[in-house]
C-alpha cells in the first residue's frame, strides 16, 4: 500500500508561502512553526517521525490551495490546545483573536465522558460544523489534517486503517466533494479506495495502466485533433489536457452502474478551458462536429451549477479507434472554482458574503438538521444522508433552480423551499399536472406547492420525506406542535393491534404497562405512543413486550416489510433473509437485527438487554449482504474462476480481500449482495465444487 507521504520541511513550506505572501506573514507563519515544535517537543507519530512534521504538511496542503496567512498559522498550531499544554489565551496573545478562534474551532472536544466511540465522534463532528459556520476556515484544515494523516496510515494496524478510512470515506470525502475542494477530495476518494478494497485498487490499476499504454498513441492524437480543430474555428484562446481516469471513479461508475470493466465508455477525459461562457458553446459545438456525442450523455453544468458551485460542460464522444472519451469544457472561472471550491473566495480576497455564498444551500441545510437534532448522533446520521452526492435540478414556478438528493419526493422540495411552506403543504403541480406529494422528482420539472395555513405535518409524512432536512423538520414540528395528535394515534395504533389479536387493552393491567415502559426507554405511555407514531419504536416490539413477563425469554415478532421502517441490520454479522435473527431494541437506530450466534448478540444477552427473535419476510427484490471466506490453493486464475462463477449467477460483489497465509495458500474474503440464505447457500456449493478450492465459509 502506498500509504507514506514525503516528509515535508519548513524550509518547504515558506517557499510555497514566498510565492503570494508577504516577507512578514511568511516570517508570521515560521513563528508559528517555533511556537508549535516547542509544544510538540517530546511527541512522535507511530511512524516514529518526531510530531511537528504533521501541521506542517497540513499547512503545506492549504498552501498548495494558496490559502491565507490566518489559514496556514492556524493549520501549524491545530493539535496545540487539544495535544499539548499551550492555551487558547497564548495563542491568542502571540497570534490574535482570529487565529486562535480558528484553532478552537479545530481542537475536539477534552475533559467530556461519552457513552460510547460514536458519541464521541457524533459530539466531535456537531462541534465542528457549529465552529464552521462561523469560520470556513475550520473545516478546510480538518479536511487538510485528514489528508495528511490517510497519506501516513500505513505505520498503523490494519483494523485502524479500515476504520478511519471507512469514516473518512462517509464524511470527510463527501464534504470535500460538497465544498468543492476538488484536489482534496481526489485524493481522498483515492486513498480510502486502495485501502478499503487493496486487491480490487491494485488489479483496476494494473488493467487502466496496461490499457492505455496500448492506447497511448491513440489518445495523443485525439488531444491533437480537438487542439486543431478549435484553432482552425478561431477559437485561439484555450488550454486542453489530457487524463486517464482513476481506478476509484471507475470502480464506483461500475459498482452504480452494474458493468463489467469493458464496459466503462469513458475511460479517458480531455478538459478544454476557455475565456467565458460564450467560448464554452462554441467550443462544444466545434467538438460535436468532430466526434460524434453520445446520445444522452450531455451534461450542462453551466446553466444548472451544482450546489458547490461547479459549473462545466459535459459530453461523451465516440472517438477513432472504438475510443470513447469525455470532454469537460469550462471557463478560466469555473476551473478556478472547480480546482478550490470554498478556497476561492480567500484568493479574490472577498468578504464572508462570497465564501457563504459557494456552500450556503448546504450549511442551510445543516443549519435546519442541526436545530431540529435531538442528539449528536442522530445530526451525524442525518449529515451523512445529506451528503448523498445523487442530484436532481427542479424549477420552482419563478424559474429558480431547486437542486435536491436523488429520489427526493415533492415533500422534499417543499421544505428545500422554505420550512414554513413544507409544513403547510395542501397539495402540488409538478409540469402543471396534479401530483401527490409523494411523488419522486426527476430533473428539468417545475414543480408548483400550494399550501393551506390549516394543514400540517402528519406522522406518515416521515414516510414520504427523503432528505434530512425535511424528516428533521417534520419530527421538529410534530414534537412541538402535535404532541396530543401523536399521542392519539400511537395509542389507536397499539390499540387497533391488541384487538386484531383479540386483546382489550384495558385487560393489561398496569404493572405489565410500566414493565414495557421501562424496557422501551418511555417515561409514560403517552411518551411511547409519540414514539410509535414517530416511528421511533415499532408496534409489534410494545405488543412483544405487554404480552409477556419474563424479559430474558425470547418471543418471536414478525416483520413483513423493512424498508421505511426503524430497523437496520448489523455488520458484525450481516444477517439475509433464512437466517434466524434477532432484533436488540436500541434508542438511536429502532431495532438492530443479528444473526442468533452472533457474539455480539450473545454479548446483548449477558447484559439482560430486550432482544426478540424476529421472523422476517423483507420486501420484494430487496438484497442484503453477505461476507464469505474463501481458503484456496495459491495458484494462479483460481481468482478469476471464483469471480466468473458469482457473475454468472447475477451476484454482485461489494468488495474483496486476499489474505496470504504462506506460499502454499491464501484466504479471500467477498462481501456479496444476495436476497436470501438459499441464494447464499447455491453460492457456496459452486465454490467448493471448484479445483485448489480448500474450504469455503459464511463468516
Amino acid at each position: 500500500m502506498s500509504l507514506f507521504t514525503k516528509r515535508v520541511l519548513i524550509s518547504d513550506l515558506c517557499g510555497l508561502l514566498d510565492t503570494y505572501m508577504s516577507k512578514k506573514q511568511v516570517e508570521g507563519v515560521y513563528q508559528a512553526y517555533i511556537l508549535a515544535a516547542t509544544a510538540h517537543d517530546g511527541q512522535y507519530r507511530q511512524s516514529g517521525e518526531a510530531y511537528v512534521f504533521h501541521p506542517i504538511s497540513v499547512a503545506m496542503i492549504l498552501a498548495e490551495l494558496k490559502l491565507d496567512y490566518y489559514c496556514i498559522v492556524a493549520a501549524m498550531l491545530h493539535d496545540c490546545i487539544e495535544d499539548t499544554t499551550l492555551t487558547y489565551e497564548e495563542i491568542e496573545y502571540n497570534f490574535g483573536y482570529e487565529i486562535a478562534h480558528i484553532v478552537e474551532g479545530v481542537s475536539k472536544l477534552t475533559g467530556l465522558e461519552f457513552n460510547s466511540n460514536t458519541d464521541k465522534q457524533a459530539q466531535n463532528f456537531r462541534k465542528l460544523f457549529l465552529a464552521m459556520t462561523n469560520d470556513m476556515r475550520v473545516i478546510v484544515i480538518k479536511l487538510a489534517d485528514r489528508l495528511h494523516n490517510m497519506r501516513t496510515l500505513g505505520s498503523i494496524r490494519r483494523d485502524k486503517q479500515l476504520r478511519i478510512a471507512k469514516e473518512t470515506e462517509e464524511i470527510h470525502a463527501p464534504i470535500a466533494r460538497r465544498l468543492g475542494l476538488n484536489s482534496i477530495r481526489v485524493e481522498l476518494d483515492n486513498l480510502c479506495f486502495e485501502i478499503i478494497h487493496p486487491y480490487t485498487h491494485k488489479v483496476l490499476a494494473h488493467k487502466i495502466k496496461r490499457q492505455y499504454g496500448n492506447r497511448r498513441k491513440v489518445i495523443r492524437h485525439i488531444q491533437a485533433e480537438i487542439e486543431n480543430r478549435l484553432n482552425q474555428e478561431n477559437l485561439n484562446s484555450f488550454e486542453i489536457t489530457g487524463r486517464r481516469k482513476q481506478s476509484c471513479s471507475i470502480y464506483k461508475k461500475m459498482k452504480l452502474k452494474k458493468l463489467k470493466f469493458s464496459q466503462v465508455l469513458d475511460m479517458y477525459a480531455f478538459r478544454v478551458i476557455v475565456d467565458d461562457v460564450a467560448d464554452c458553446y462554441q467550443a462544444l459545438g466545434i467538438i460535436h462536429n468532430l466526434y460524434k456525442p453520445l446520445p444522452g450523455k450531455f451534461k450542462d453544468y453551466v446553466a444548472l451549477p451544482k450546489s458547490n458551485g461547479y459549473q462545466s460542460l459535459h459530453t461523451v464522444l465516440f472517438g477513432p479507434k472504438k475510443i470513447f472519451i469525455e470532454v469537460q469544457i469550462r471557463s478560466k472561472d469555473m476551473h478556478f472554482v472547480s480546482e478550490y471550491g470554498i478556497a476561492a473566495h480567500w484568493h479574490y480576497k472577498s468578504g464572508k458574503e462570497e465564501e457563504e455564498g459557494l456552500a450556503s444551500n448546504w450549511l442551510g441545510s445543516l443549519l435546519d438538521i442541526q436545530q431540529n437534532s435531538g442528539t449528536s448522533v442522530e445530526f451525524l446520521e442525518e449529515t451523512k444522508n445529506d451528503l448523498n452526492p445523487s442530484e436532481v435540478f427542479v424549477f420552482t414556478p419563478a424559474g429558480d433552480i431547486i437542486q435536491l438528493p436523488y429520489k427526493s419526493t415533492v415533500l422534499d422540495f417543499a421544505y428545500m423551499v422554505h420550512t414554513s411552506i413544507g409544513n403547510h403543504t395542501f397539495k402540488a403541480k409538478v409540469d402543471q399536472i396534479n401530483t401527490p406529494i409523494s411523488q419522486e422528482l426527476k430533473s428539468g420539472q417545475t414543480i408548483e406547492i400550494i399550501t393551506n395555513k390549516k394543514t400540517k405535518p402528519h406522522p406518515s409524512w416521515l414516510q414520504i420525506a427523503i432528505t434530512a432536512k425535511a424528516k428533521s423538520s417534520i419530527k421538529s414540528f410534530l414534537k412541538s406542535e402535535s404532541t396530543s395528535e401523536l399521542i392519539q394515534l400511537g395509542e389507536y395504533l397499539i390499540t387497533n393491534a391488541l384487538d386484531y389479536q383479540g386483546i382489550d387493552s384495558e385487560s393489561i393491567d398496569e404493572d405489565k404497562w410500566n414493565k414495557c415502559l421501562l424496557n422501551l426507554n418511555c417515561g409514560s405511555k403517552e411518551d411511547l405512543y409519540a414514539k410509535v407514531s414517530l416511528s421511533e419504536i415499532l408496534v409489534s416490539v410494545v405488543l412483544n413486550s405487554l404480552q409477556h413477563d419474563s424479559d430474558n425469554k425470547i418471543h418471536k415478532i414478525s416483520i413483513k416489510k423493512t424498508q421505511g421502517k426503524s430497523i437496520s441490520f448489523a455488520r458484525c454479522c450481516h444477517p439475509i433473509p433464512g437466517d434466524k435473527v434477532a432484533g436488540i431494541l436500541t434508542t438511536s437506530k429502532g431495532m438492530v437485527i443479528h444473526r442468533f450466534e452472533c457474539s455480539n448478540l450473545s454479548h446483548t444477552k449477558q447484559k439482560n438487554l430486550q432482544y426478540l427473535q424476529v421472523d422476517w419476510k423483507p420486501d420484494e427484490g430487496e438484497e442484503f449482504r453477505a461476507k464469505v471466506s474463501i481458503d484456496v490453493a495459491n495458484r494462479r486464475g483460481i481468482l478469476a474462476s471464483i469471480a466468473n462463477i458469482i457473475f454468472k449467477m447475477g451476484i454482485n460483489i461489494e468488495s474483496l480481500e486476499v489474505e496470504e497465509n504462506d506460499n502454499s495458500m491464501k484466504a479471500i474474503n467477498l462481501i456479496i449482495s444476495v436476497a436470501n440464505s438459499d441464494k447464499l447457500n447455491d453460492i457456496l456449493i459452486q465454490i467448493k465444487e471448484l479445483e485448489f478450492v480448500i474450504d469455503v465459509n459464511r463468516i
